[in-house]
């Protein structure tokens, strides 16, 4: 197993930070290589929701089916593969004050036993890595984005505003 961990510092209130990364649509803005991430089944978020996902990892493109297996509002969330790579993947969601907050990202894979496996897992793991703090760059940028556009007069520039 390979575990890689990183923390997205953002200035964004944690409850808008998660509604932001809780909603599917938003997947491909900023994990780093997804190209699709489509719910399965009733649900689209929430403990139980299943999602589809392909994802472009170095030189590999992985599918898998993703199932959310914990869920805490503005807490934790918890996702584990049911098909595909082996992999789970959580957020863990941190008040700093009122308008700042952090996550913290973390991806587990597994590869198949043997000496084979453990060599593409080697291969893979720079690659995660990568995908990783790419990804916590952008949960940063685009939660931070995401909250600037919600505040009241967003998006109205000088020519916009009342003579």
């Amino acid at each position: 197993m390979t575990e890689v961990r990183f923390v997205a510092t953002c200035n964004a209130p944690v409850d808008v930070v998660f509604e932001y990364l809780d909603d599917y649509r938003n997947v491909v803005e900023y994990w780093h290589g997804m190209s699709r991430y489509q719910p399965v089944g009733e649900l689209d978020q929430g403990l139980g929701s299943v999602f589809e996902a392909v994802s472009k990892v170095g030189p590999s493109t992985l599918k898998s089916t993703i199932k959310t297996v914990q869920w805490e509002k503005n807490v934790h969330v918890a996702y584990k593969s049911v098909s595909g790579m082996d992999t789970s993947t959580s957020f863990d969601f941190a008040v700093v004050d009122e308008s700042h907050s952090s996550v913290e990202f973390r991806i587990e894979f597994r590869l198949p036993g043997g000496i084979a496996g453990r060599a593409l897992e080697k291969t893979l793991e720079p690659f995660v890595s990568t995908t990783a703090r790419k990804t916590a760059e952008n949960i940063t940028k685009k939660a931070e984005e995401y909250d600037a556009a919600r505040r009241p007069g967003a998006g109205r520039g000088a020519a916009d505003l009342p003579k």
